[in-house]
């Protein structure tokens, strides 16, 4: 529903009304999450960056609904991805410097996208609600009030980093640019003397040694249970 512009809508992170409490995020701009959930073996934090197509719990589950969906290429050689979102990723890429050899994979949704507002609201504080919080996709056309040129559909695009310590995958709305929705980070060190190819779960890559070290004479043995039948 849309609500009366007399009423000011609480704050979707800390839920108060005219003002914020103390701790609330939208009041520091060094927060890097508004909002923390849990993902199997780890956490997913909802970015302040993304509050307008993640604020509310419908649209949390209209994206992670699309999340789902997700087509995701490996980063070996040169992934034959569509024009679009081909040269968005290699943006996002770009602007990960050093990070992006990190990069394990990354996807995005090729059949489906979501859909929102592009309103003039405060995004932490928007006027526009769906009140259907059974439907994990919001038809925002059918919701009374709402004009039909503030829809917008938008791509959600993925990226998946591995770390020596752990996972972390950033899920990016594919607007004018790339925001940021949310982080997901994984805990899992990675295994002592495993191949690149393993660390990065491309075992398939791996041909079962790794590059001698110094002073070796020969190809250390990967030691990733990949090549002795355990689990990976």
């Amino acid at each position: 529903m849309i609500r009366p512009l007399r009423e000011v809508p609480p704050c979707l992170a800390c839920r108060h009304t005219p003002g914020h409490t103390a701790l609330c995020p939208s009041t520091d701009p060094e927060t890097t999450y508004y909002l923390r959930h849990p993902i199997p073996n780890g956490h997913r934090d909802w970015t302040p960056a993304g509050i307008r197509y993640t604020g509310t719990p419908v649209r949390r589950t209209a994206v992670r609904a699309l999340m789902a969906k997700t087509r995701w290429e490996r980063m070996l050689g040169d992934p034959q991805l569509p024009m679009f979102p081909g040269l968005l990723i290699n943006e996002i890429l770009a602007g990960l410097g050093t990070a992006a050899r990190t990069a394990t994979r990354v996807g995005y949704t090729p059949v489906d996208y979501l859909s929102t507002l592009d309103c003039s609201c405060d995004p932490w504080r928007c006027r526009h609600e769906y009140d259907a919080g059974t439907d994990p996709s919001p038809d925002w056309l059918t919701e009374p009030g709402t004009h039909p040129d503030l829809v917008v559909t938008i791509t959600l695009l993925a990226m998946e980093l591995r770390f020596a310590d752990r996972w972390q995958t950033y899920w990016f709305a594919s607007t004018d640019g790339a925001v940021c929705l949310a982080i997901d980070e994984v805990p899992e060190p990675s295994r002592p003397g495993i191949s690149v190819a393993c660390q990065r779960r491309w075992c398939d890559q791996c041909p079962g040694s790794t590059h001698p070290g110094t002073g070796d004479t020969e190809r250390p043995p990967c030691p990733c249970p990949c090549h002795t039948g355990g689990a990976s």
